[in-house]
């Protein structure tokens, strides 16, 4: 056998029946046009057909005709035989624009394999016109006048475009809902054009005064919507209102003082006249100055009218109204109530011509009766003013009589209750009102004298309270002239004025030579006015001790008598100098004192922030708590890890555990006040103390000297606070390890140790195990130390603490001991 020639045979019977397939297949589309498709006028545009298998020729029809193939207008777009996409160039509304179809010959005419795809529509976009505003038939150019209230329908047209224009409304920047939908239908002259015809119904509205009213068209052609508008002239009648200037009337309106200007301004179109009216009856421009102007701004035209007060008047107060006129109607009138606040001013006497006998009325009342004696004259004022009464005495003093107010009279009336010699003397009324919180008083020019007649009495006393109703005067023995004076009121005149003591009696006016004489009565003159009381006085010449005694004024008049009792004290000039002595050794002591308060105070303060400086120290934290920081942020030294001074540290990281310390059991029984004593301040000071020691600051005998010199120091002194024991650890740190502790360290350890120092003090031992036990154990080198210090001394144990020393003393056994040297400490 020959396999070669059977592998030919077999190659050439492939090849035959893949023609014959080929030749067999049928012609299909593989690509059609877009059902609808657009093109603006002038542009180019690709009609896509592809054929898969064609056998066929390619031909196109445009609304069911065929389109021949023609260069620069209708091209094939391609030169591959199953691509019949057609390129129209320069499309136009008239030739382009319709439905096209892609159709493909039969191969043969055996096959009917003839293809045609579905029509598809290619709309040729043509920019409409401007739209234009119509109303009642014709064009809008500038704008459309209505009346308030009046409505019409308006309508938009967009003409000549492909496809149909999307109008819109809008009322200044305000969108605006169309009367109905729009209606589009081709133009009668072009068909394949469009015509759009919008409506609107509008009002007309003041607030529409001035704006534009728009018609907006959106087509596809343009990226720029078209717009056509027209402003619209709304006629309404007017509205008033009132303006002033200042605008904000921080205080009220004074007369004679402030100025003002009241605007009336009027809102109309047309544009109105402008009437004032004051308590309802017409202005003219002949009294009051009128500024009239016509302003238009953005959607209205105002009017405005002005009155100018300057300065404003009492007699401008009032009611003023404003009202404006125009064509379409009169406003409703505006009000404006101008109140001018005045001080109060006296009203005039029409009936009275004798002014003398207005600027001075006397009266006359019985000594202690009850008057309503004088009456102030009428005051006008804007507040409503009221009264006040002033007592004139001794010339220039003044005292407001506290006269009761009667909501009648405002206090017009002086009512005077239980009339006293006080009382007489001259009266004046002032009326008053408050005026931006400012008082304005305006007194009365009429004078009111009131005389008091009644028995006399005596009102002067001498100064101090004797007993038995008696005053006491004081004189000095030696001295020339002592003279016992006092006061009375009396009217009538008094008969009798005389002067007692002993069997001795004497008138005003007479003496008793050499040594008594009493002056004649002396008038009181007040305000320049004799009023009726006076003065009496006795003199005493040459004071002597035997002129201290009891002496009596006796005053008696038609209506009655009056006396009172003086008593003369005679002291002796020497008793001065000792009073004097003794009040300038209690002032001398008295600021020794103070001085050594503030010295204390300030040496206290001093002491107590001397542990709180912050520069070069151990960090607060590398002390008590749980993650201590072995690094020293702050010294006098600069310490570096290159030391050598390696730390032991256990997974915890807590400082307490540097050493092995699973040798040393904790004491879980309770301890002596004495024993805790002793542990406490090791136990406290070994983290600050191991620090500065294992960094090179100290040896270990400064550590061991520590612990005992801090629980001398603070058993020693007794009455320390705790900020006094923070002061003597930074001083033993500063000067034995050259250490600081940082922030509030100090501070820190100090509240430890002092917290322990209580609990021994009042025996608190429960609570102090309790405390202790939360404390870092005790290391090798402290429990030497502790059983050192109680072989020596100085601090006696009690029965019960001798266990623990045992304890110690066995610990100690298995213990590295080399920390146990002891030099002396200086004690403070």
């Amino acid at each position: 056998m020959k396999f070669p020639r059977v592998a030919s045979t077999i190659r050439r019977l492939t090849i035959v029946l893949a023609i014959t397939i080929v030749a067999c297949a049928q012609q299909r589309f593989k690509e059609v046009p877009a059902i609808y498709q657009e093109v603006s006028a002038g542009h180019d545009v690709q009609l896509p057909c592809k054929v898969q298998d064609k056998k066929g020729q390619c031909i196109w029809q445009k609304d069911r005709k065929p389109v021949g193939i023609y260069p620069d207008k209708y091209e094939w777009f391609s030169l591959r035989s199953n691509d019949c996409t057609l390129l129209i160039r320069r499309a136009s509304l008239e030739f382009d624009d319709g439905f096209w179809e892609c159709q493909v010959t039969s191969g043969d005419f055996m096959r009917q394999d003839a293809l045609t795809s579905l029509p598809a529509r290619l709309l040729v976009r043509v920019k409409p016109r401007k739209p234009s505003l119509e109303y009642g038939g014709t064009i809008l150019n500038t704008s459309l006048t209505l009346r308030e209230g009046q409505e019409v329908t308006i309508s938009c047209v967009s003409r000549y475009g492909n496809p149909v224009a999307l109008i819109k409304w809008f009322i200044g920047d305000e969108e605006v809902e169309a009367l109905r939908e729009q209606m589009n239908a081709t133009e009668v002259d072009n068909p394949k054009t469009w015509a759009a015809h919008s409506l609107l119904r509008i009002r007309g509205r003041r607030e529409y005064h001035g704006r534009m009213i728009r018609c907006i068209t959106i087509h596809p052609s343009s990226p720029v919507p078209a717009t056509t508008e027209s402003q619209l002239n709304i006629h309404y009648s007017p509205e008033v209102r009132f303006q002033t200037s200042p605008r904000w009337m921080t205080s009220s309106l004074e007369d004679s003082t402030s100025f003002m200007n009241l605007k009336c301004v009027a809102d109309a179109n047309p544009s109105a006249m402008i009437k004032w009216f004051k308590d309802s009856t017409p202005i003219s421009s002949e009294n009051i100055l009128l500024l009239t102007e016509n302003r238009t701004e953005s959607n209205s035209t105002s009017t405005v009218s002005e009155l100018r007060f300057e300065p404003v008047k009492r007699n401008d107060a009032g009611l003023y109204s404003c009202k404006a006129v125009n064509i379409i109607g009169e406003s409703p009138p505006a009000n404006y109530a101008l109140d001018v606040q005045f001080a109060p001013r006296a009203k005039r006497m029409e009936d009275s011509n004798d002014n003398e006998t207005l600027m001075e009325i006397e009266e006359t009342a019985q000594l202690g009766s009850s008057v309503e004696t004088f009456e102030c004259p009428e005051f006008e004022g804007n507040p409503i003013p009221r009264y006040k009464w002033l007592h004139l005495r001794g010339g220039t003093t003044e005292k407001t009589i506290e006269n009761p107010t009667r909501a009648k009279d405002s206090g017009k009336r002086l009512r005077l209750e239980n009339v006293m010699w006080s009382d007489e003397g001259e009266y004046r009324c002032v009326a008053f009102n408050m005026i931006s919180g400012t008082r304005r008083e305006t007194p009365s020019e009429v004078r009111y004298v009131l005389h008091v007649t009644g028995p006399p009495e005596i009102q002067a006393r001498p100064s101090g309270s004797g007993e038995n109703g008696s005053y006491e005067s004081i004189g000095w023995a030696g001295e020339p002239v002592h003279r016992l004076k006092s006061r009375f009121c009396s009217r009538p005149p008094p008969r009798l004025v005389a002067w007692q003591w002993g069997s001795s009696h004497i008138r005003a006016g007479e003496s008793i030579q050499p040594k008594y004489e009493a002056l004649p009565l002396e008038p009181i003159i007040e305000d320049k006015m004799v009023t009726n009381c006076y003065w009496a006085k006795l003199e005493i010449k040459n004071l002597q001790k035997e002129d201290s005694r009891m002496y009596t004024l006796l005053v008696e008049s038609e209506k009655g008598r009056d006396s009172t009792n003086i008593k003369l004290i005679i002291r002796d000039p020497s008793e001065m100098k000792v009073i004097a002595a003794a009040s300038a050794i209690g002032l001398l002591l008295l600021l020794l004192l103070i001085s050594i308060g503030i010295f204390s105070l300030l040496r206290m303060k001093q002491r107590r922030y001397r542990c709180e400086e912050d520069e070069g120290s151990i960090a607060a934290d590398a002390l008590y708590g749980n993650n201590v920081s072995m690094d020293r942020q702050k010294t006098t030294k600069t310490l570096s890890a290159s030391k050598g001074s390696a730390s032991k540290s256990t997974q915890d990281g807590n400082l307490a555990v540097l050493y092995d310390y699973d040798q040393i059991a904790k004491q879980a029984r309770a301890m002596s006040p004495e024993a805790l004593k002793v542990r406490r301040a090791p136990a406290v000071l070994q983290p600050p103390t191991m620090l500065a020691v294992e960094h090179g600051m100290g040896s270990t005998d400064k550590a061991d000297l520590f612990c005992h010199y801090i629980t001398d120091f603070i058993y020693i002194n007794e009455g320390l606070c705790s900020s006094e024991i923070a002061c003597e650890l930074e001083d033993f740190m500063d000067e034995q390890f050259n250490t600081e502790l940082q922030d509030l360290s100090c501070k820190q350890v100090a509240e430890e140790l002092y917290k322990f120092y209580r609990y021994c003090v009042e025996g608190n031992e429960t609570q102090a195990v309790i405390e202790f036990e939360k404390l870092p154990p005790l290391q090798p080198w402290i429990v030497a130390c502790l059983a050192k210090k109680i072989n020596k001394g100085p601090i006696a144990f009690e029965n019960d603490s001798d266990s623990e020393s045992d304890e110690i003393e066995e610990s100690m056994e298995t213990e590295d001991t080399e920390w146990i040297q002891v030099k002396p400490r200086r004690k403070k």
